[in-house]
């Protein structure tokens, strides 16, 4: 059984600003000299949550990345007429907490047919 090795500060501090991120354990753990599970275990105690298993943080990276609410950032998108996938994707949650992260209203307002459902029906008229 091998000891485990104590936490500096400047490695905390990598594992804070890492994790929240959305970058993996095992690349964290290489930088810090730790393994990935002792990153998860440490992040845990520090209440550290990661994107891939938290959509409120993955909300909050892409308003952070964006410099905008999600709201705004949805709006964009709708103008834009690119789906709600896409910016579910985008930001890396389902398209049922897109849902409920928007509203009802926002979420109503999205026209029926955005750029991906427009290229779609050219694609079939020309292969008829």
């Amino acid at each position: 059984m091998s000891l485990r090795r104590d936490w500096t500060c400047p490695e905390v501090a990598i594992l804070d600003r890492d994790y929240p991120a959305g970058l993996p354990s095992a690349e964290i753990a290489a930088k810090v000299g730790h393994s990935p599970g002792e990153v998860q275990r440490k992040a845990r105690e520090r209440g550290l949550r990661h994107p891939s298993s938290c959509s409120a943080q993955a909300i909050a990276n892409a308003e952070q990345a964006h410099g905008k609410a999600l709201a705004e950032i949805a709006r964009d998108y709708r103008d834009r007429r690119l789906s709600r996938a896409t910016l579910a994707g985008d930001i890396g949650i389902g398209a049922k907490t897109l849902r409920e992260a928007l509203g009802e209203e926002l979420w109503q307002s999205w026209p029926v047919m955005t750029l991906g459902r427009i290229d779609e029906s050219r694609r079939r008229r020309k292969a008829a």
